[in-house]
């Protein structure tokens, strides 16, 4: 009896340090990135490409002309193929995004995080940002309200922390 609860002793300290451990790697990266949220699963489809890039930028291609933004530009744009559920992405603080560019956002008083493309910038510098399989583009943003800019993304990855975020954790 004795030997089996130091066992279950030892396997409850393991699972306590193993998440201690992941909190202060989370932390040490939220440090090196220079963002709260250095990694975010995407958790809508608002980034979500239907087609290859061709036949999507077919259907889609005209809600980037208002912007000036042409097939060409388009695909030299950071992940323009977009972004799907479960994706797990790393971030970076973006101080100075460009058109392009996929950045995480909060609106004001919100804690939740959208993922959205940047668009445009404004004359009075908010920034105008769209999900890639989004119609229209997102109410202005400030600058103060972006957490960062994605630098890459990784399929499937990010389900684990969807789980959590469907939990409310």
């Amino acid at each position: 009896m004795k030997k089996k609860k130091r066992s279950v002793n030892k396997e409850l300290l393991e699972i306590v340090s193993a998440f201690i451990i992941a909190f202060l790697a989370y932390q040490a990266l939220s440090l090196a990135t220079g963002t709260a949220l250095p990694i975010v699963s995407v958790v809508s489809d608002s980034m979500y490409h239907t087609n290859h890039f061709d036949g999507w930028w077919l259907e889609n291609g005209g809600l980037y002309s208002q912007y000036d933004i042409d097939e060409e530009q388009f695909r030299m744009f950071p992940v323009p193929n977009g972004l799907s559920r479960g994706d797990l992405l790393f971030v970076i603080q973006g101080d100075e995004p460009k058109i392009g560019d996929i950045i995480i956002y909060r609106k004001s008083g919100s804690a939740f995080t959208i993922v959205h493309r940047l668009v445009d910038i404004a004359d009075n510098g908010d920034y105008i940002i769209k999900g890639d399989n989004n119609k229209q583009a997102d109410s202005p943003v400030k600058k103060e309200y972006v957490v960062g800019k994605v630098v890459f993304g990784v399929p499937v990855l990010g389900y684990p922390r969807l789980l959590l975020h469907a939990a409310g954790i």
